[in-house]
């Protein structure tokens, strides 16, 4: 409620706003807040058994109904895993990159967020990454790298195989930039692409050999300027080539909302 008070020649001051309401975290907010502040700064190792709930409860002060809760919160963020029976109890388990891409796929999805859309940033967030790793010391290392992956995809090349060849190069071409943010980042993107790649591979469609061939091309042209450290050319070739395969994919499906559930 706002009030006004009026002076003593009537002046009315400025309208006094009541300060916001505060909201208090329950109990098993501010347990779960401190498990997990332990487990991302690295105190608490992966698989690493928490104490029994009798000493948690102990050590918190509170009852088991309300450690279970701060346990179903760090479930539910994947930061832990219950077990039940005697020889149950929690385990920690560090935060992992599908969890979140997984979990961003959600959000778009609920937002309406179409295909065609997720394409477009795909691009403008994993073309540098072909730049970037042009740009190391050790580039033609990286180059050798890659090429073991293409070796594979030319033995698949004429089979569904091929494409999650192809996906894996991506991610390793991602991988090689040992950027954690760009990983993480490519990651969310791509788990999303990567199913809009399995709907359409469903469905048989008269370019799909002409457009493997191509693509194989493309990784081997990536691989050599990589190879030569010519990072511009490397950067500018991987954009090209997202563009033009995320064109095929949004031709087939651009307008549909993305499904991360299926």
């Amino acid at each position: 409620m706002v009030t006004e008070l009026t002076g003593i020649e009537g002046v009315v001051s400025k309208p006094v706003t009541p300060p916001p309401r505060i909201r208090v975290p329950k109990t098993a907010e501010l347990v779960a807040s401190h498990i997990r502040n332990r487990i991302v700064r690295g105190q608490l190792e992966m698989d690493e058994a928490l104490p029994p709930e009798n000493r948690l409860m102990e050590d918190f002060n509170i009852s088991r109904p309300t450690l279970r809760e701060a346990f179903r919160i760090l479930e539910s963020e994947g930061l832990i895993t219950v077990r039940r029976g005697s020889r149950g109890g929690a385990r920690v388990q560090l935060p992992e990159t599908n969890t979140a891409a997984r979990y961003a796929g959600f959000v778009l999805q609920s937002r309406g967020t179409t295909v065609a859309d997720v394409l477009a940033a795909r691009v403008i967030v994993e073309a540098p990454a072909a730049g970037i790793v042009a740009r190391r010391r050790d580039h033609a290392g990286c180059a050798r790298k890659l090429r073991g992956w293409l070796d594979e995809a030319a033995a698949t090349l004429d089979t569904p195989a091929y494409t999650e060849t192809f996906h894996e190069f991506n991610r390793l071409l991602v991988s090689l930039t040992e950027n954690e943010t760009l990983i993480l980042l490519t990651a969310m993107l791509e788990n999303i692409s990567d199913a809009a790649t399995a709907s359409y591979i469903r469905v048989t469609h008269d370019d799909d050999t002409r457009l493997a061939h191509k693509a194989l091309r493309a990784r081997t042209v990536l691989a050599d300027l990589i190879e030569s450290g010519d990072d511009d050319a490397a950067e500018e070739l991987w954009s090209k080539h997202l563009t033009v395969a995320g064109n095929v994919l949004a031709a087939d499906q651009g307008d549909s909302i993305i499904d991360v559930l299926s």
